[in-house]
């Protein structure tokens, strides 16, 4: 799905996400209409379909994930975790949210493995990771609508070199 604002490629913000049970493809969907919203270009895909160089494309992306059985990246999430580091992400603002359940014991570990590996690659985190308890609740909406703002208002200072 994509979406072009003034026709400017490189204002898109991405969204990648991950979903088995169909909670996080919600999720993603809502920021979509979140980002549009506020007048941003979207694309959004799904991980075992995205090529991971293009995350260049974009000004900005958010990964949307769950956590697999014991704490794990999703499978379909592997090899975009792997190929991760084949890119030069230094300066490339992101954010990472995605349902789990806190009935596991590793509640959504698979988003501090995504941090750390993103971290790790000089992407600048513009919010705080957002794990979402099963489905989202109004405060999670809200939460999820702060974090498109973050996003926005990150980008911007980057792109003033203020950050």
């Amino acid at each position: 799905i994509k979406y072009e604002w003034r026709g400017l490629m490189n204002s898109q913000i991405g969204i990648i996400y991950a979903s088995m049970s169909g909670r996080n493809e919600q999720i993603s969907k809502y920021l979509e209409q979140q980002f549009i919203k506020l007048d941003q270009s979207v694309d959004r895909h799904e991980i075992s379909q995205f090529e991971t160089e293009k995350l260049l494309d974009y000004q900005a992306f958010i990964i949307v994930s769950y956590t697999y059985h014991d704490g794990q990246i999703p499978d379909e999430a592997l090899d975009f975790f792997d190929d991760l580091q084949t890119v030069d992400l230094t300066g490339k603002p992101y954010a990472l949210t995605g349902s789990s359940s806190m009935k596991h014991e590793h509640f959504g570990r698979a988003l501090d493995y995504l941090d750390q590996q993103l971290v790790h690659l000089g992407a600048l985190r513009a919010s705080a990771i957002l794990k979402i308890n099963e489905d989202a609740d109004r405060a999670d909406l809200a939460r999820l609508d702060a974090l498109c703002q973050q996003v926005i208002d990150f980008n911007q200072l980057r792109t003033q070199h203020l950050v």
